[in-house]
């Protein structure tokens, strides 16, 4: 299975400058044209009140650094679904406890972890891992985070002469 492709932002800042300077430009413009419009970034009909309120603040602080487009609001409804569900076992669990009585087949009774707490922790593997993509983690925003390079002055042979 080949790499996935980088940005060429990123390539550039990283050092691996294996491209012409046609060809970064060429790469540039038609990243550009491939990116989609953010116009239709509105919470799907199937989100309850708390999935909602956390899409719409989520989109409010994306949009600001162009983090979020159209084709972004299933994968980003997905992470608010999961919220939402993982702040409602967290409620169910404060209210009965960490540890809840069962009874087995032998009629006894004993505590036990409460259930909802491995559907807790798949909630959350399942929102870290959608986070990562949007850059809601510190570290996927430090990856994210592309210092652009000043355009430096060609130097007089450049000028006289191009890219040798």
């Amino acid at each position: 299975m080949g790499r996935r492709a980088k940005p060429v932002d990123l390539i550039l800042i990283q050092g691996t400058k294996h491209l012409t300077k046609k060809e970064i430009e060429a790469r540039q413009e038609a990243e550009a044209k491939l990116r989609p419009n953010d116009d239709k970034v509105r919470p799907p009909n199937w989100l309850d009140d708390v999935a909602r309120k956390e899409f719409k603040r989520l989109v409010k602080e994306l949009k600001e650094v162009g983090l979020v487009t159209n084709v972004d609001v299933n994968a980003l409804a997905l992470y608010c679904d999961a919220y939402s569900n993982y702040v409602k076992c967290s409620q169910i669990i404060e209210e009965e406890g960490l540890m809840v009585e069962y009874t087995n087949k032998a009629a006894e009774t004993n505590k036990v972890p409460h259930p909802l707490l491995t559907k807790k922790k798949q909630l959350h593997e399942q929102m870290k891992s959608l986070a990562v993509e949007f850059g809601l983690t510190p570290s996927s925003r430090a990856k994210l985070a592309l210092p652009k390079e000043e355009p430096k002055q060609p130097t007089p042979f450049e000028q006289e002469f191009g890219e040798v």
